[in-house]
């Protein structure tokens, strides 16, 4: 079997540069993006999601994945989501692009990234506590979509892909060029 570990690595170090030369390690980039003023960091996730969706799943189709379905457990996402977005907009970063950011120097990034890491021991440290509380309580299992819909993994695979680089596609880069556009238009037509 083929050793996966340095081509996981070298893909690791393409995807923070491509996340780096993107701009997407930048706070104001990501806090605009929360507040839905500048729109490129959403098509960069967009496009990242669709090309990852596929690649696992082809790879997958393949034989060559041995992917492991985490169970639904409502509660605890619900709760994990919500603290989790509460992190992001408080320190403008996310798990990527803070070790993207970190590498780049930037101070705010370090300490969020020891937050990081401070909260998963945290976790792992709770976890006898929290899984009767947030994860046995409403816990369907590993389901996943193409089960529930009776079609192949590739499929919903391919037309997630499609939909999410449909959508980033079509978004604009910022929303005030959305704006100035139709007011331009309206100008016109009105001249």
């Amino acid at each position: 079997m083929m050793e996966l570990k340095p081509i996981t690595f070298l893909i690791g170090l393409v995807f923070g540069a491509t996340l780096s030369l993107g701009g997407a390690s930048s706070h104001r980039m990501i806090i605009n993006a929360l507040r839905l003023k500048d729109l490129r960091l959403m098509k960069i996730i967009m496009t990242a999601l669709a090309v990852g969706v596929l690649g696992v799943s082809l790879v997958d189709a393949a034989g060559m994945a041995h992917l492991k379905i985490k169970p639904l457990y409502l509660l605890g996402v619900a709760f994990g989501g919500v603290l989790f977005g509460i992190g992001f907009a408080l320190a403008g970063y996310c798990p990527g692009t803070c070790i993207v950011a970190t590498a780049e120097r930037k101070k705010d990034a370090v300490f969020t990234l020891l937050g990081g890491v401070l909260g998963a021991t945290t976790f792992g440290l709770l976890y006898p506590i929290i899984e009767p509380v947030f994860i046995k309580p409403i816990n369907f299992g590993e389901v996943r979509v193409p089960d529930l819909l009776g079609v192949p993994p590739l499929a919903v695979a391919v037309l997630l892909a499609a939909v999410l680089l449909t959508a980033a596609w079509l978004l604009p880069d910022r929303i005030n060029e959305r704006k100035e556009t139709t007011a331009t238009q309206s100008q016109t037509k009105a001249a």
